[in-house]
């Protein structure tokens, strides 16, 4: 005998949250890794409520190791001439790389503008337009977000588009290893452990970032100068002064996480940057250029290495994340 199913009920999303601004748009702060799995990118929150002239963005963020800014605005109604307008306003005032629509419905003339704009722009910004649903088990209580997208940048353009030549144009070929490479990495770390990376796909940079889920704090993968590699927590909190009060603390712990480790870590303050990073340096030379041979074994070294340097740092960046309120820094400046 069949066990009887229920069935999903659409709801409408004003049942759940009475106002966009203060209802909806903080909690899609508060659950932004929800719609960055359904858009296929790693999202780090900056702010919200972000003022361009006199309008002001739902929500801010960035593609961690991208330094692309996330620009996401969100309806509770569907699609309307004015939301794309203001997306266009804060695309060109935020320099923005990734635009993200959410809305219960996507017209169909909006559909295709955004189409249009991921065509036009040519891989240079990316569009998104991402329906909402609320989904409720018939007879029960319990309710659920959905989110789906119906536009976003066209796969056929993508792959017709070259990289973006480096200097005098004579790198495409490395950069194109390094898409390749870091996509392999990213589809290892992925199967080994499903849930610990958001985004699917990489750029053709020399690194790839992935979010800690600790605001100011990632992960990155790095081909460095000097033929070297490395894992590094990279800091940047947006502020050079707590970037380094960051990077001080963790370093007082210095001992400890190298003993856990069992190695030696190279701390990056960096003095003369913004950011800071803790970076633990594969101990051979390595090139993107390399044989396939040498780019296997680094690749041995490489998703092992995540994991273990991740689980060990993780609980650092949280507890330090926690005392980053403005009531510890004025504490700290007295």
């Amino acid at each position: 005998m069949v066990e009887q199913l229920s069935k999903l009920v659409k709801v409408d999303p004003r049942q759940v949250w009475k106002n966009e601004a203060s209802n909806f748009t903080p909690w899609l702060r508060d659950n932004i890794d929800l719609l960055a799995e359904a858009v296929g990118i790693e999202i780090q929150l900056v702010e919200s409520e972000v003022a361009v002239g006199d309008f002001s963005v739902d929500l801010l963020g960035e593609e961690p190791g991208q330094s692309r800014p996330v620009i996401i605005e969100n309806q509770l109604e569907r699609t309307n001439h004015t939301h794309l307008a203001q997306l266009l306003t804060y695309a060109a005032g935020k320099d923005g790389g990734v635009i993200v629509w959410v809305s219960p419905e996507i017209r169909p003339e909006h559909r295709n503008a955004l189409l249009w704009l991921n065509d036009a722009t040519r891989g240079n910004l990316d569009f998104y337009g991402v329906e909402l649903e609320v989904l409720q088990i018939d007879g029960s209580n319990l309710k659920a977000p959905s989110f789906k997208v119906v536009v976003g940048p066209q796969e056929e353009v993508a792959k017709a588009k070259p990289p973006k030549p480096l200097i005098g144009g004579a790198q495409s070929e490395r950069q194109t290893r390094y898409q390749a490479y870091f996509q392999s990495l990213l589809n290892g770390i992925k199967e080994q452990e499903p849930g610990v990376i958001g985004r699917r796909k990489v750029n053709f940079d020399s690194w790839l970032g992935m979010a800690m889920g600790v605001s100011g704090f990632i992960f990155s993968l790095c081909f460095a100068s000097g033929e070297r590699f490395r894992i590094e927590v990279y800091i940047d909190t947006g502020d050079k002064a707590r970037n380094k009060k960051a990077f001080d603390l963790l370093e007082l712990n210095k001992q400890e996480i190298e003993s856990r480790l069992g190695v030696v870590l190279e701390w990056e303050r960096l003095n003369h940057r913004k950011a800071s990073r803790i970076s633990w340096y594969y101990t051979q030379q390595a090139s993107i250029m390399d044989s396939e041979s040498k780019l296997e074994n680094l690749r041995a070294w490489i998703i092992p290495s995540f994991f273990k340097y991740r689980q060990i740092m993780l609980p650092y960046t949280q507890k330090l994340a926690l005392s980053f309120s403005e009531d510890y820094y004025e504490e700290a400046e007295e």
